[in-house]
């Protein structure tokens, strides 16, 4: 899956620029949530700001037509290069939220 880079791209079009250098160095889902109103899969990921990485926690959110594993649409997860407001996080609590269905077209 390609989300870690297109969460680095994200990083980078941050407009703090102290956010900028983050990097993602992949993820590790762990518990997939598909029934209830917020289907999502969380686990953990690696975040770094050079040279340092650490573990956060991420959710990641998914369409409520989602019913098993193998109905998810990796591909379609994956936040087109032309939007943002899908990548929440915060640093001291470690943890990033990623929401496709946030997204909203980027203005730049």
């Amino acid at each position: 899956m390609d989300l870690e880079f297109r969460v680095c791209r994200e990083f980078a079009g941050l407009e703090q620029r102290r956010h900028r250098c983050l990097w993602c160095d992949g993820f590790n889902p762990a518990d997939y949530t598909l029934d209830g109103p917020s289907p999502q899969i969380t686990g953990t990921c690696w975040i770094g700001r050079s040279p340092d990485e650490s573990e956060w926690e991420f959710a990641l959110f998914l369409p409520n037509s989602v019913r098993s594993r193998e109905e998810i649409d990796w591909a379609r997860l994956l936040p087109p290069e032309n939007v943002t407001r899908w990548l929440a996080f915060d640093e001291q609590r470690q943890y990033i939220e990623i929401d496709p269905a946030a997204a909203v077209p980027d203005l730049e």
